[in-house]
């Protein structure tokens, strides 16, 4: 994803576009899942607050 193409689709996100957000998601997903162990194991619930915690502040992303 280039860099122009991103910056669209995070404003879209933040003004709140439920695709945009998806694609938000989906281009973290690697991110959250490395930081979504606990004790050496996946935490399914860690990595879905993280998930929901992006969700919900997406309008604090600098665009």
């Amino acid at each position: 994803m280039t860099n122009d193409i991103f910056r669209s689709t995070l404003a879209q996100a933040v003004g709140g576009s439920h695709e945009a957000l998806e694609e938000i998601l989906k281009l973290y997903e690697p991110l959250i899942h490395k930081h979504s162990y606990l004790n050496g194991k996946q935490d399914d619930d860690l990595r879905q607050y993280l998930m929901i915690h992006v969700a919900l502040n997406i309008h604090r992303f600098p665009l």
